[in-house]
């Protein structure tokens, strides 16, 4: 039996994504194509245009097998958290036998490359990326300019776009902990996420929920099962970061009138001193996009600023991440959604694993520190999602505790 993992946020399963799992089935001939998917937030810290259950059922509809929760901590982090708390936790389900993701370039012995320096780190790349870090760059930039020193120029732009950070990211992954899933990578089929302009049956996501919002028709671009999952949303405006500005400004209010000890703004994960400074002069009353445009600076990207933001919110600190990464990195596995014809492999997964499967959620209980601390962070990334949807658009949707599991 051949299991293929996918690592994805589906927002929305679109014909690429569709393009990625009938290669599974033609080319790698899997048995089971599982999906670990991001929940309700998203890696650039924003909400996803879906709640994760219909996002679930979208790629059931168009031939997962099943949907697995990727956790919150891991699923709005840095490439690197992302894609280390995914491998951990595909390499703990004990069935995968292959990655499959998109990247923009079909370079495989550059990525090899670039992830063995990533992921034993040489005398030589240590000592470069100190010396950047010295010089005041961010550990992104300060790691990419060790890299193009090392491998040349040329190298600089196939390792600064998107998809191949995230490439380049999991194979590093798997690498550091000596994993039996084997890599495998597919040039992407459209022009990049951030195009955000429809073109044609191959568009990226952002042009995607761009149309949508326009009132566009899409349903060329997504598959006819996943579209129909979509449905409620589509007659709706689609979440927009604006909708957090309430929870953020809330935040920095009670940060501003209380004693900074008890605030602990500073712990919040990924919060560097220059972006704290800069959240407590920020001026105040202010929208999402007055808040980010001027916390961004030549070294804070908006998609760092972003992602602080949410954790800011979520009360998401560095010692999370450092519990998560001392100890396993799960517990336990959400499951979002299943196919019914695939239960036999979900059979082996509940028995197999070393995680816990959670289907029914009322009933799970985590039985270590972090168990209980990602559960209670997962629960908390749910009501606050349920709260802007419905303040928005009054779609009125299920707690953590009472979702149920959705299969086609």
């Amino acid at each position: 039996m051949s299991n293929i993992a996918i690592i994805a946020e589906y927002n929305p399963f679109h014909n690429g994504h569709q393009y990625l799992v009938d290669y599974a089935s033609a080319v790698l001939s899997a048995d089971n194509v599982i999906a670990l998917m991001s929940g309700n937030f998203l890696q650039r810290g924003i909400p996803a245009m879906a709640d994760k259950y219909t996002r679930a059922e979208a790629a059931l509809s168009s031939g997962i097998s099943m949907v697995f929760e990727l956790p919150v901590i891991y699923a709005t982090g840095s490439a690197r958290d992302f894609a280390t708390g995914a491998v951990n936790i595909l390499n703990k389900l004990g069935c995968i036998d292959g990655l499959l993701f998109g990247a923009e370039d079909d370079k495989p012995e550059l990525f090899d490359k670039v992830s063995d320096i990533l992921a034993f780190e040489p005398p030589e790349y240590t000592i470069l990326l100190n010396s950047y870090l010295a010089k005041g760059f961010n550990y992104p930039s300060a790691s990419e300019k060790s890299i193009v020193k090392l491998l040349g120029q040329d190298t600089d732009s196939t390792i600064s776009k998107p998809n191949n950070i995230l490439a380049i990211s999991y194979i590093t992954a798997l690498k550091k902990t000596k994993s039996k899933i084997k890599p495998v990578i597919v040039k992407r089929t459209d022009e990049g996420y951030m195009n955000s302009s429809l073109t044609g049956y191959y568009s990226s996501s952002t042009a995607i929920r761009k149309a949508i919002n326009n009132s566009k028709d899409v349903m060329g671009c997504i598959p006819k099962g996943s579209y129909n999952a979509y449905s409620e949303y589509i007659k709706k405006p689609l979440p927009d970061p604006d909708w957090l500005t309430p929870y953020i400004t809330a935040r920095l209010i009670y940060d501003r009138n209380l004693d900074p000890k008890i605030s602990a703004l500073d712990k919040t994960l990924d919060i560097t001193p220059e972006l704290l400074n800069r959240l407590r002069k920020m001026p105040l009353p202010a929208k999402y996009v007055e808040i980010t445009d001027y916390l961004k600076t030549k070294n804070l990207t908006m998609t760092r600023v972003s992602r602080v933001l949410l954790h800011m919110i979520l009360g998401i600190i560095d010692a999370d991440r450092e519990l998560a990464y001392n100890n396993g990195f799960s517990e336990y596995i959400n499951l979002l959604g299943l196919n019914k014809k695939d239960t036999s492999v979900l059979k082996k997964i509940s028995a197999d694993s070393e995680l816990t499967v959670i289907n029914k959620k009322s009933e799970f209980k985590p039985e270590t520190e972090l168990g209980q601390r990602m559960w209670q962070i997962d629960r908390l990334a749910t009501d606050l999602y349920n709260q802007i949807i419905y303040d928005h658009t009054n779609i009125r949707l299920r707690s953590e505790k009472t979702s149920q599991v959705r299969t086609v």
